[in-house]
């Protein structure tokens, strides 16, 4: 290859990774599983429409976990595999770390 390819590649590269702007990257994120009894379901139905989420103790927390393709039926006293997710406040702005949670789908 010739040194032109190669800086034509290189840019390239780094122009994927940063941008035209040189904005920084996404926030960072960080994510694990975690083993849940379900304390509470919470659910609704309106026809063919299903809510369902479900109410669990994290940390000596009540927290929610979302359902959100409702892919459970879960009862109270099981439990669940459940995703915690914890992202930096977005945009760079001052804030809380924000924490989700979200059932596992059985696959």
């Amino acid at each position: 290859m010739t040194k032109k390819l190669l800086l034509v590649i290189a840019i390239t590269i780094i122009v994927c990774n940063m941008g035209w702007s040189g904005a920084s990257p996404l926030p960072t994120q960080d994510h694990w599983r975690e083993q849940l009894k379900v304390l509470r379901v919470f659910s609704a139905h309106d026809g063919e429409a299903v809510f369902r989420e479900y109410l669990v103790n994290w940390k000596n927390q009540e927290v929610v976990v979302q359902d959100t393709l409702i892919q459970t039926n879960y009862q109270v006293g099981d439990t669940i595999p459940v995703l915690v997710i914890r992202n930096k406040f977005p945009q760079g702005q001052a804030g809380p770390d924000l924490l989700s949670f979200h059932v596992v789908p059985p696959y």
